[in-house]
């Protein structure tokens, strides 16, 4: 794995004896742990295109159909989000337009 090692030169001599610059435990770490911030990353924009297009107006089963979801129950829990959001924003807002 030429990508992970240095090659040494000796007297002037290529060699091919490579010197690990980083352990094989410590590379699976490192690659393990990209691997699941890069899943938890478009887990959240898919949350967030989500809400968007909710708060936006799109029909709950359109959301759900282009998101993968075999029901509309999963797609709910974002609608339910907006939902408390509006209630919390009218309350604050309560005698403002009224």
């Amino acid at each position: 794995m030429v990508q992970y090692s240095a090659l040494r030169c000796v007297s002037g001599i290529w060699q091919n004896n490579e010197k690990l610059l980083i352990s094989n435990g410590l590379r699976s770490v490192v690659t393990y742990l990209l691997t699941v911030a890069l899943w938890v990353l478009f887990h959240c924009s898919r949350h967030s295109a989500a809400t968007l297009a909710i708060t936006a107006g799109a029909e709950l089963y359109s959301v759900s159909k282009i998101l993968g979801y075999g029901s509309i129950a999963s797609t709910q829990v974002y609608a339910k989000v907006n939902m408390e959001k509006k209630v919390e924003v009218m309350s604050l807002t309560d005698g403002v337009f009224g």
